[in-house]
């Protein structure tokens, strides 16, 4: 999925909206209260690294600089859960995301690697936007990411006890469309991008600092609960 399918989800939306009938919760809105998802990802990512050699006479260093970087790109999927509360057309909005969307980046001096690998993401934002004729929702939406990022060192040669696994926070922002489909359900389409701290990892006499770089485009199904 690209940001040309991201589109064309989000003129069919605008489609829909002079066609289907209004549905309505609790306050006449179809996007009020509490709500949960199943989300699918295409997700980007990469890194830029800097290498830093520390010598420790018990661990000796086994990396001469990086040379040469590669990133892979993934797909995902997880689970959301949130709060909306409408004020006529405005809406607000706070949710929570657990969504497992790898990828990684393989480092190089030439003879030697070092992986560093994305597993898991967890999202808490607020949300703000407006609705179309009670049918269609747009909103952005900022908030907080914390992506976990493992390695197990230069060629992989670290026990399972030593890997290097840790959750760094970022900025998380984006935006995105969602429109009541069915009674009580709701399909969205959304973008968004982190802005990552630097994680940094010490692996005997070599220190890494790796700066990951994630968007992702998302597509999920919405059970609204009232």
């Amino acid at each position: 999925m690209n940001l040309k399918t991201i589109k064309i989800l989000m003129i069919s939306a605008i489609s829909y909206l002079t066609i289907s009938p209004a549905l309505a919760g609790p306050d006449g809105s179809p996007f009020e209260g509490l709500y949960l998802g199943l989300v699918t990802t295409k997700n980007t990512f990469e890194t830029t690294a800097s290498y830093l050699e520390k010598p420790n006479d018990d661990f000796p260093s086994n990396f001469t600089g990086i040379t040469s970087g590669t990133s892979k790109d993934s797909y995902g999927a997880g689970m959301l859960a949130g709060y909306g509360l409408n004020y006529g057309p405005l809406y607000l909005g706070a949710e929570a995301a657990f969504i497992i969307d790898k990828g990684h980046s393989i480092y190089s001096d030439g003879s030697n690697t070092i992986k560093i690998n994305k597993s898991n993401t967890f999202d808490i934002n607020g949300r703000v936007g407006f609705t179309l004729a009670d049918k269609a929702l747009v909103f952005g939406l900022i908030g907080y990411s914390g992506l976990n990022l493992k390695s197990k060192g230069v060629n992989e040669q670290r026990a399972d006890r030593l890997d290097y696994n840790t959750r760094v926070t970022a900025f998380q922002y984006g935006g995105g469309v969602e429109v009541a489909i069915m009674e009580n359900i709701a399909l969205r389409a959304e973008y968004t991008r982190q802005s990552v701290n630097d994680a940094v990892y010490r692996d005997g006499s070599d220190e890494f600092t790796f700066k990951p770089k994630t968007s992702r485009i998302l597509v999920s199904a919405v059970l609204h609960m009232y």
